[in-house]
């Protein structure tokens, strides 16, 4: 249009129709202020100064005349609002856009707020200083929510810069653009979930494996994309298998777990092969036809194996005459559910690593540490700190941590929990997340009394109220849920179980550990002698997962026997108790 033609000139036109606008227009300032834009609870000195100024630097990658100016608080979280029920809807246009010039490097959130579901928020990396750059904010996995009521901008998070100056255009709507998997790591126990963690090749079977989208989105699976595996006829013993040249790690992680959509219930063989061990079969099946379900196999008793491969025989054993379908969907090698020791800092398996803060990150602090005061009746090795800061805002403010496996209840619904605090105060435990479809939630918050300072004490809460089979897989501790504190306090915390089980843990060194118990022979197959009991009343046997496995009475002997021969291959230990229930003695043994 407007230039001459020149010889030759050839155009290609085809599909002309009329479409609906892919990109929105919500905020360019050009015309005014669209969005109700005010700093946070409308705190200015928290949370900053917002107004519409001239583009200061107007070029090829934002021409626009006019634009926000967001000028930061006090807070290192001050939070740019624009509070509009209503007004945000991504259910068409998951995607936000914003051009943004900043001072310098560094970080920007992009919050939507929901009523129901809380904050959901997505943070972009802001390249350079000194210069106009698009970022895109894509909220396709909270796209069902419709409740929002506000849109918040966090530039930098956590950076105390007060009157540092922030302009922003072009906030536009759209559909996702941003890769899926942009940022994401390999996840080492994760096999494949046909999306981001495609960790390992498939062997036998690949060609008859394929990515497509999911069938069924309304169960238990709500991935957009899953593998689709054609069952060839006359084929029985046909498997599908994944190679794992590095060898599988099954000390910690041995629950290998997948998801399957069958057309009809069906035996399905899982067999771990490769490496220099025996190969291991375990026989599961489909029970849920037509719906998506999980399937866990155990395999915790090839915790010492040495496999490369898992496959996986559908139908196995069985002749078809047709090709049949199954589709499958996040395979990976799970935790065992925790039915005793939920965590103890000292054992892989019960670490926790990540703990996250609550009203904001600014609320406090955990990390793992050396046990600064290995006595009483917690001498284990490392411990858990958690600092509750002074700036927050909120007497509820704590912290919570995700378990890589729900809780199971087995005896009762009694946790309980090792702390050392500087002063005589409350520690709230609540139970969330559950995995059973209709549990409700939470707990609700479950306030006990630390009566003891400046020494180890061990305090239980009873989750009576929730449903035996609910899985839940977050615990969440308040700190002196009564007040906020006027400077920072730390606390330390060990050995979170349920009453079916102990953590048993302790460190090589403390004086108050407890004593060797004197066993033979080691490794046992059959009966293991115990000797010189002294005060012990009560044995009783756990696996490494806090599992209790067998309780023997002494009796007031001087030695006993006890049976291990119906117990897996692995390592157990052995726990000794005074009549009134104290741990004095601890040992582990290996079972052939």
């Amino acid at each position: 249009g407007g230039q001459l033609p020149q010889p030759d000139d050839v155009y290609y036109i085809d599909d002309i129709r009329w479409s609906e606008k892919t990109l929105l227009t919500v905020e360019d300032f050009e015309l005014g202020v669209i969005l109700p834009w005010a700093p946070s609870e409308d705190q200015p000195l928290l949370h900053g100064t917002f107004e519409r100024v001239s583009n200061p630097q107007q070029d090829v990658d934002n021409n626009s005349l006019f634009v926000g100016k967001y000028t930061k608080g006090t807070s290192a979280f001050s939070t740019l609002s624009a509070v509009a029920p209503g007004a945000i809807d991504i259910s068409s246009r998951p995607q936000y856009n914003l051009d943004v010039l900043a001072p310098g490097p560094g970080t920007v959130i992009m919050q939507l707020e929901s009523t129901i579901n809380g904050n959901k928020e997505v943070e972009r990396t802001i390249d350079a200083g000194g210069v106009w750059q698009t970022l895109s904010f894509d909220f396709s996995e909270h796209q069902l929510i419709t409740d929002w009521t506000a849109l918040n901008l966090i530039f930098n998070p956590g950076v105390a810069e007060q009157g540092a100056m922030f302009f922003f255009d072009n906030l536009t709507q759209s559909l996702s653009t941003v890769d899926p998997c942009e940022g994401s790591s390999p996840v080492s126990t994760t096999v494949d979930d046909f999306e981001c963690q495609r960790n390992y090749e498939v062997g036998a079977g690949a060609e008859l494996l394929s990515v497509v989208g999911n069938p069924d989105v309304s169960g238990i699976n709500t991935s957009g994309l899953v593998g689709l595996y054609l069952d060839q006829p006359a084929q029985p013993w046909a498997a599908m298998c994944y190679n794992i040249p590095e060898g599988i790690d099954l000390s910690v992680y041995n629950q290998f777990e997948f998801q399957i959509l069958s057309e009809a219930n069906v035996p399905v063989l899982v067999k771990l092969e490769g490496g220099s061990s025996p190969a291991k079969e375990v026989w599961t099946a489909t029970t849920d036809a037509g719906d998506w379900e999980t399937v866990s196999v155990d395999f915790a008793d090839q915790k010492d194996a040495n496999h490369t491969r898992v496959c996986l025989f559908f139908n196995g054993g069985v002749e078809t005459t047709t090709e049949d379908e199954y589709f499958i969907d996040n395979l990976r090698f799970a935790h065992a559910p925790f039915t005793g020791c939920l965590m103890n800092f000292d054992d892989a398996a019960f670490r926790s690593e990540v703990w996250n803060y609550f009203p904001h990150d600014a609320a406090g602090a955990f990390e793992i540490i050396a046990n600064p005061d290995p006595s009483g009746i917690n001498t284990s090795a490392e411990v858990g700190k958690a600092t509750e800061n002074a700036n927050g805002v909120e007497v509820w403010q704590g912290m919570y941590t995700d378990l890589p496996a729900p809780i199971r209840f087995v005896d009762n619904k009694i946790v309980r929990i090792k702390v050392w605090s500087p002063k005589e105060t409350t520690l709230t435990m609540k139970l969330e997340r559950p995995l059973t479809a209709g549990a409700p939630f939470s707990s609700g918050d479950v306030t006990q009394p630390i009566q003891v300072a400046n020494a180890w004490t061990e305090i239980s809460f009873d989750f009576s109220v929730l449903p035996d089979n609910g899985d839940y897989t977050r615990v969440t501790l308040i700190w002196d849920i009564s007040s906020v504190p006027s400077e920072d306090v730390i606390y330390y915390f060990d050995d979170i179980s349920l009453t079916s089980g102990e953590c048993a843990t302790t460190s090589s060194n403390g004086p108050d550990r407890p004593r060797e118990l004197t066993i033979s022979p080691n490794p046992v197959s059959d009966n293991l002698l115990i000797e010189e009991l002294g005060q012990v009343s009560r044995i009783d046997v756990y696996n490494l997962y806090g599992q209790r496995m067998s309780t023997t009475r002494t009796d007031g002997a001087i030695s006993t026997y006890v049976n291990v021969s119906q117990l897996h291959e692995g390592t157990y230990i052995l726990t000794g108790y005074t009549s009134k229930g104290e741990i004095i003695a601890l040992s582990r043994f290996v079972k052939l």
